[in-house]
């Protein structure tokens, strides 16, 4: 409980947000049980479901990195962006599932395509927003080193992680070696035995929450400890980006 306190301490409108984000994700849980239609052989609410987890997540993170910026105006505008681009993404989401329409890569009408189009711009904008706290976080001097460039290293993880995101754009689809809609493990649906670009982007996008957390347990005070880390996990991460790439699943050994 002390942990949710400083959550809402730290930044009461992101904090609120992700809040928003995890009530959204029970109330569709709840609504995935009544609702039995299917995209892409799972439950039309599981993209939103899974979406509403990640952006709860990423928007408490971020409410606990931005704490430490002392640029006031500026920390309150990334934060209002960041806001407004995932409420965006997640209306269009859930807007779509409601519709037992597919959200990302959907350019079946013009109006679908608009919507991936705004989708698109929306994550790019986020992504901005994330490589600006890490520009700023150049003049942070009060934190232990080492913490200070595991969070450093997390957000420029995310920056590449999330810009992987327009090479599956560009494909309109996220499975190599055969079309969407594979079988895939639990919840993630990650592809088993074709290549599956979203693992890529799932782990580097968690390097947020990764190398910061491995720098404050084991090496805050030690840079190169956690440059250590931080270049293996992106390494492993981009290993999968490979392994993808090349048409193989997670279970293709």
């Amino acid at each position: 409980m002390i942990f949710f306190k400083k959550i809402f301490k730290r930044s009461k409108s992101l904090a609120q947000f992700g809040l928003l984000n995890f009530i959204a994700f029970f109330i569709m849980l709840g609504i995935s049980f009544f609702d039995d239609r299917t995209l892409m052989g799972v439950n039309v609410w599981m993209k939103p479901m899974k979406f509403a987890v990640s952006i709860g997540i990423f928007s408490w993170t971020m409410a606990w990195y931005l704490f430490y910026l002392p640029q006031i105006r500026k920390v309150q505008k990334i934060k209002l962006t960041i806001i407004t681009a995932m409420l965006i993404e997640q209306v269009i989401i859930i807007y779509q599932a409601s519709r037992g329409e597919m959200s990302h890569f959907n350019v079946s009408s013009i109006g679908n395509a608009v919507l991936f189009q705004i989708m698109g711009i929306a994550i790019l904008i986020n992504t901005i927003m994330v490589f600006w706290a890490y520009r700023l976080f150049s003049v942070v001097e009060s934190l232990f080193t080492g913490y200070k460039r595991g969070i450093q290293l997390g957000m420029l993880i995310f920056v590449v992680a999330s810009l992987e995101g327009y090479l599956m754009a560009a494909n309109l689809s996220h499975t190599v070696g055969a079309p969407d809609g594979q079988e895939g493990i639990f919840f993630f649906n990650w592809a088993k035995t074709y290549g599956d670009l979203r693992i890529f982007h799932f782990l580097g996008l968690h390097a947020l929450q990764a190398v910061p957390l491995f720098a404050w347990y084991f090496a805050r005070d030690n840079v190169r400890r956690v440059n250590i880390f931080a270049a293996i996990y992106f390494l492993l991460s981009l290993g999968t980006l490979w392994n993808a790439l090349a048409g193989r699943g997670i279970f293709w050994l």
